[in-house]
């Protein structure tokens, strides 16, 4: 009996522990990508839909899997209906047309680091779903990534933005060599490589 009450004391702890790991940042009044952000905010304007449901994200996940991986604009994400249409895009593109697709003002696109050091920036999409916060990468991913779930050097944030909010990660401060005189961070100069720690779909 007291064996099975530590065993579920250290899962409880193990899942506080868990969940405390996601960052969620701190709210900020400019980030060093604003400069391209225009169609981000253009697409976050539109949102005022509520959460989908998991299976609809699984369907956009793999859909958006679907579209081949292609780098064009070095900053500036496409608008999210040329991606639709031709079926390709890289990393900010997808990440762009997914949260689009989400209809969910509460949802944030992320550009951060796949992995802790990495020299190219990443887009995802950070997203809330039943009770936990979620990774959405369909560029590296056919499916969602429990966002408590991941190491702590794998997709880390640095900056997001949600419908009327910019956010700066703690992330930040282990990468600020990183960002390239602050503006000039490319995102995603070319497909990025899947990294550990949790299933990836192959390339």
């Amino acid at each position: 009996m007291k064996q099975a009450f530590l065993s579920l004391a250290a899962l409880f702890l193990t899942q506080i522990t868990a969940s405390a790991v996601v960052d969620l940042g701190s709210t900020i009044s400019k980030t060093p990508y604003d400069a391209y952000m225009s169609q981000v905010k253009q697409v976050f304007s539109s949102l005022n839909g509520s959460a989908p449901a998991m299976d609809r994200v699984a369907a956009l996940m793999r859909q958006g899997r679907g579209f081949r991986y292609a780098h064009t604009d070095p900053y500036n994400p496409a608008p999210p209906q040329e991606t639709a249409s031709r079926h390709v895009g890289d990393c900010k593109d997808k990440a762009l047309w997914l949260c689009d697709q989400l209809h969910d003002p509460s949802a944030r696109f992320v550009i951060g680091k796949m992995k802790r050091g990495s020299r190219i920036s990443h887009a995802w999409v950070m997203w809330e779903g039943e009770g936990r916060w979620w990774i959405l990468d369909c560029t590296m991913n056919a499916r969602a990534i429990p966002a408590d779930a991941v190491g702590q050097d794998d997709y880390v944030p640095l900056y997001s933005y949600s419908k009327n909010t910019a956010f700066r990660h703690t992330g930040i401060t282990g990468s600020l060599a990183s960002v390239a005189g602050k503006s000039k961070t490319q995102v995603a100069a070319k497909a990025p490589v899947a990294s550990r720690g949790y299933r990836l779909a192959a390339n």
